[in-house]
């Protein structure tokens, strides 16, 4: 397997829960003509803030391969919460925008929900995970609210967590569903460790990750166990009432990554992986063997699971472009010395499952 400490921590740079092809296709879609100018603004801005990712994971790795920092991965040794900071666009794209005092007695709802929900992930961060923050060296917690108008999409841009208001027909509030704020933070993480690169198998990695920690963030925050089916969808909370009357009840489901019910499907195992596809896409073959292990596992993902699926993400052998099979060789490793030889097998399990090439050393 192939070290990754030479290019560690660099940034993913801007990272949306909202695929740019899904915008595309809602646009064109002559259903939704109504929502068809947001629908291509959000797209148009997306589209720009990919372009200049690029530049933004550079700068990040020169700095922190010049920095004196802890290595990543080390336990966390602040006991507190980290702060946080809010801030209002107003309805602009202007980053960060205007600074909201006492965010959590603030009067905008929008602002108390992103303060608690954000406190909650950075909670599930250091007791579950034993981490600091999303840089593990306890990185302030900065979000935005009411970005542009009625933008469809959230997104971290490498420094901070941002949130549109929606169109509130296709999407509602994207602060609204809290496995989408952790999955958005969870970037950080992936930033801040293996740095894994945002195309490819290494960025359907980096969008797995994201899906995985924030479907377990909200079966953590919510108690619900591996058998509710509620607890693996991901972005249910901003489906809005036509896309509801579509039939769509989420963005994506990691257990059934091609459902009708998706409004975002996925393939669900190698052998239907698109080399030319959206990362967004192609997580949903390690999200499936990440809720199969889970399942097979039994109990709570945020026991056994996650701490497996974690300690894998912080291994030093993860490098910036992992492919599936190098990823799974790690959970497998990282089952092994956590469970011993039964949570190993279940582990191997998930990911032949999904017809992933186990990578051996």
């Amino acid at each position: 397997m192939q070290a990754g400490t030479h290019d560690r921590r660099a940034s993913c740079g801007c990272c949306f829960i909202i695929p740019p092809d899904i915008l595309k296709q809602l646009a064109n879609d002559p259903k939704n003509a109504d929502q068809q100018t947001v629908l291509r603004d959000t797209l148009v801005d997306t589209m720009s803030a990919k372009k200049i990712r690029e530049a933004h994971r550079n700068a990040t790795q020169f700095l922190l391969s010049t920095s004196s920092l802890a290595a990543p991965g080390a336990e966390a040794t602040a006991a507190g919460p980290a702060e946080q900071h809010l801030f209002d666009c107003r309805h602009r794209r202007s980053l960060p925008g205007a600074s909201l005092a006492h965010p959590a007695h603030a009067a905008d709802p929008a602002a108390q929900q992103v303060f608690a929900v954000t406190a909650a992930v950075d909670q599930f961060y250091r007791t579950v995970l034993k981490r600091d923050s999303v840089d593990n060296r306890h990185m302030d917690l900065v979000s935005s609210v009411h970005y542009g108008r009625s933008y469809d999409n959230a997104f971290w841009n490498g420094q901070q967590m941002v949130y549109g208001d929606g169109d509130q027909q296709i999407f509602t509030a994207f602060y609204g569903s809290p496995d989408v704020i952790g999955h958005e933070l969870t970037h950080g993480i992936t930033q801040n460790e293996s740095g894994l690169v945002y195309e490819g198998e290494s960025g359907a990695l980096n969008e797995s990750i994201s899906d995985v920690f924030g479907a377990v963030f909200n079966q953590w925050h919510t108690k619900w166990p591996v058998t509710n089916a509620a607890g693996w969808l991901i972005g249910a909370g901003i489906m809005g009432p036509r896309a509801k009357a579509a039939g769509k009840t989420c963005l994506r489901d990691m257990q059934s990554p091609g459902a009708p019910h998706c409004l975002s499907p996925q393939p669900s195992s190698y052998a239907q992986f698109n080399p030319a596809g959206d990362v967004h896409d192609n997580s949903g073959i390690p999200n499936r063997a990440f809720a199969l292990f889970a399942t097979s596992v039994g109990g709570n993902a945020w026991d056994a699971p996650i701490q497996t699926w974690y300690k894998a993400c912080v291994d030093h052998r993860l490098s910036s472009r992992a492919t599936f099979g190098e990823f799974a060789a790690l959970t497998i490793g990282a089952a092994q010395s956590l469970g011993g030889a039964e949570l190993a097998k279940k582990a191997s399990e998930a990911w032949i499952r999904v017809e992933v090439p186990i990578a051996t050393s």
